[in-house]
């Protein structure tokens, strides 16, 4: 069962007043004052007897909590227990060991993956799990990632100005216009698309959010100066109503259809190219799709590269530019 934030939050405040042995044995309005005191809301005696409840079931918590008759009070059977250290399975370790081998293999350099993978084995070595040295374990994942590509040396440093939101300046270099060009930044988000990674920002220069790829971004500096907010549903809208990373300029989101022959429908159907994929199967086997996205230039050449087994039917000016190489 999952856990909200908000939930946990109160789990946190429960857990405290349980251990605390000043003040044993409290109540549901005790904990509500506290909740009060410490959150920017107060939660109802209902809502807190349910989180009891939810500590209490083993796929939550499995928290030992009782409650005292005689002092009208909730305690912990076992003084030991606490929400900040619960132990791990054997399950819960092999699942974190299988996470730590997918990082190692996701797309990236070694910095990249140093960087989380680091942290995983302190949460192992915590419950004394080693991972031995020239240990060669047979390899049960792999990404399509090469090994070289430009860019990651800055992941880094990019990752915490997105994070701290501090803006920068880097030189970025247009492998179409062949120059390079200085802007300043306000950083908001690393996007990874089609094994690639982008740094979405506020540009100054554009006064706009734009896409800058990893392998163009040469001497990245941090700045000492006010971070410009960008609304965070312009920020989902740009990064998810959207096949790719790019953009067309002046075209807005919309409704996109095409048809796909027979060899190829059951893989649009396997492998949705966005969120918003709708289909409509015909009796001969091809397929109406429609999306509703910001056309991009990564969606047309997705659709070029498909030739004669794949037709815009709208727009019109995207069934032109995609008709044009065919």
């Amino acid at each position: 069962m999952g856990i909200s934030k908000s939930a946990f939050r109160r789990y946190r405040i429960i857990d405290k007043m349980l251990k605390n042995k000043f003040r044993p044995y409290p109540n549901l309005e005790d904990i509500q004052n506290a909740c009060a005191e410490h959150l920017e809301f107060c939660p109802s005696l209902d809502t807190l007897e349910k989180d009891i409840r939810n500590m209490k079931q083993s796929d939550v918590l499995d928290a030992p909590i009782v409650y005292c008759r005689k002092n009208k009070g909730y305690y912990y059977s076992n003084p030991n227990f606490s929400i900040n250290t619960i132990p791990l399975t054997d399950d819960d370790i092999l699942t974190i060991k299988e996470s730590l081998d997918l990082i190692k293999n996701l797309g990236g350099s070694n910095r990249v993956n140093e960087r989380f993978s680091y942290a995983i084995q302190k949460i192992l070595s915590a419950f004394k799990e080693e991972f031995p040295e020239g240990n060669i374990e047979r390899k049960i994942i792999q990404t399509d990632y090469v090994e070289g590509a430009k860019g990651f040396e800055n992941f880094n440093k990019l990752l915490e100005a997105c994070k701290n939101q501090q803006p920068l300046s880097f030189v970025h270099y247009s492998y179409s216009k062949r120059k390079f060009s200085s802007v300043i930044a306000h950083p908001i988000r690393l996007k990874e698309f089609d094994n690639k990674w982008y740094l979405i920002a506020y540009s100054e220069r554009h006064e706009a959010l734009r896409t800058f790829g990893l392998d163009r971004i040469y001497e990245p500096n941090l700045l000492k100066r006010k971070y410009i907010r960008v609304p965070n549903q312009e920020v989902e809208h740009y990064c998810t109503d959207i096949y790719g990373v790019y953009p067309i300029e002046n075209q807005l989101k919309q409704e996109i259809t095409f048809l796909t022959s027979i060899d190829v429908t059951n893989y649009f159907e396997a492998y949705p190219i966005h969120s918003s994929q709708k289909a409509e199967k015909n009796n001969s086997g091809s397929s109406f799709f429609t999306i509703n996205v910001v056309p991009s230039m990564e969606l047309i050449r997705l659709f070029r590269s498909y030739g004669r087994h794949l037709e815009v039917i709208h727009p019109d000016w995207l069934r032109k530019q995609t008709k044009s190489l065919k």
